[in-house]
């Protein structure tokens, strides 16, 4: 058994990590996390939940001891899933919540180029897995910008589980077994609850892949019935499948997204909407030069750094390529490659202010404040364009 392990084990997956690790050093290397950013404040609830696990409240909905003894609900409104994954690491001796989360940021990071990785490699070959690895964790907004600046853990961490769900449910479409169809479900549950607004993202990028798979069964049972009249249609049973992996993972989450959502009106959600404030989708938008500009290099003496929002350079001059090598049809899997070309196309759009109509027509946009928050999704789908554009172009020059 342990030979048919080891040669079933990709050593590609030591190569990510090691990729991976530089990315992760300024937090390995350092104590602590950085200052005067929202990261205190998943300490303050993981510290709260390890209180009440404590005393016997293994699921609270109630914090009692936020907003100086009144209680609030945060645990009943908030993805938990960060939170109960640091929450065996808190309880540990020696061990506080601010390690804990940081042990968790740092997973995050490391599932997510694994992840990306994992499904390049099946596609387009474990080269283009390597420079997806590479582009996705050495974007700048998940490298520095919600890990260092901003401190958003669970949305940190929402970027290491979706590749992995996207995976899973490649593998499904590809090697169905009970495993692969137990691994879909439960990562994709595990998208829904790492993160309020990108967790629902996400999902929702997930359902828009699952009909973009529907959409190639359709166009080959087409081509095949147009050339062969007599024969039968099929594959619809990897839809199927997919589709039941998608519901199974809604349903797994459903304890937290259900409450959530039947009790909406039992809370004040208008804060969360501003109007011509740090709330208000309309003041966040990002110019295309902002988009594709340089990073700034980081002034480690101050104590808010300037920074830019942007894709990163290596990002969409690889997306670029992988739209290139798509368009001229060098690409190979070109209907799967298609997915994330349009997909980048249209999320980097959402980031622009010629989306604000779009934002204004579709009513739950607004609730995610930032449009330069989908900067993540829009790096992990520019990786796996990149990836493949240049494992073409190798191909190519070979």
């Amino acid at each position: 058994m342990i030979t048919r392990l080891r040669r079933g084990l990709d050593p590609g997956f030591i190569v990510v990590v090691l990729i991976c690790l530089l990315a992760v050093w300024p937090l390995v290397s350092r104590a602590s996390l950085p200052e005067g950013t929202d990261a205190e404040l998943h300490f303050f609830r993981l510290h709260e939940l390890s209180y009440l696990v404590r005393g016997g409240e293994f699921y609270p909905r109630w914090a009692p001891n936020f907003y100086h003894g009144y209680g609030y609900p945060i645990f009943n409104y908030y993805a938990p899933l960060t939170y109960y994954l640091a929450l065996p690491l808190e309880i540990l001796p020696n061990v506080d919540a601010v390690l804990a989360s940081k042990a968790v940021l740092v997973a995050g990071m490391l599932l997510g180029g694994l992840g990306i990785y994992g499904y390049t490699r099946d596609l387009w070959g474990r080269g283009a897995g390597y420079v997806a690895a590479a582009l996705y964790v050495y974007s700048p907004y998940l490298q520095y910008i919600d890990p260092h600046v901003r401190g958003a853990l669970p949305e940190a961490f929402s970027f290491g589980i979706f590749p992995l769900a996207l995976w899973a449910l490649d593998r499904l479409r590809r090697r169905p077994s009970a495993g692969s169809w137990a691994a879909a479900g439960v990562l994709v549950a595990m998208t829904i609850l790492s993160h309020n607004l990108m967790g629902l993202f996400f999902f929702a990028l997930l359902g828009v892949w699952l009909v973009w798979q529907s959409g190639l069964v359709w166009w080959a049972n087409h081509n095949r019935i147009a050339a062969n009249p007599g024969s039968a249609r099929g594959d619809w049973a990897i839809i199927g499948r997919l589709a039941g992996a998608m519901a199974v993972g809604l349903g797994l989450a459903a304890f937290f997204w259900l409450p959530v959502f039947l009790e909406r009106n039992a809370v004040s959600l208008n804060t969360l909407i501003g109007a011509g404030d740090n709330y208000d989708f309309r003041t966040h938008f990002l110019s295309l030069g902002e988009l594709v500009g340089v990073s700034m290099r980081p002034d480690w003496g101050a104590t808010q750094s300037p920074f830019l929002f942007n894709l990163g350079v290596a990002q969409w001059l690889g997306g670029r390529l992988g739209g290139v090598m798509l368009m001229s049809g060098r690409a190979r899997q070109r209907g799967q490659l298609a997915f994330f070309a349009i997909g980048s196309g249209v999320v980097v759009f959402l980031m622009t202010p010629a989306s604000q109509p779009v934002w204004e027509a579709i009513p739950m946009l607004p609730y995610f404040q930032f449009p330069w928050r989908l900067l993540g999704a829009a790096a992990a789908l520019l990786a796996v364009l990149g990836g493949a554009g240049v494992a073409a172009l190798d191909e190519r020059l070979g």
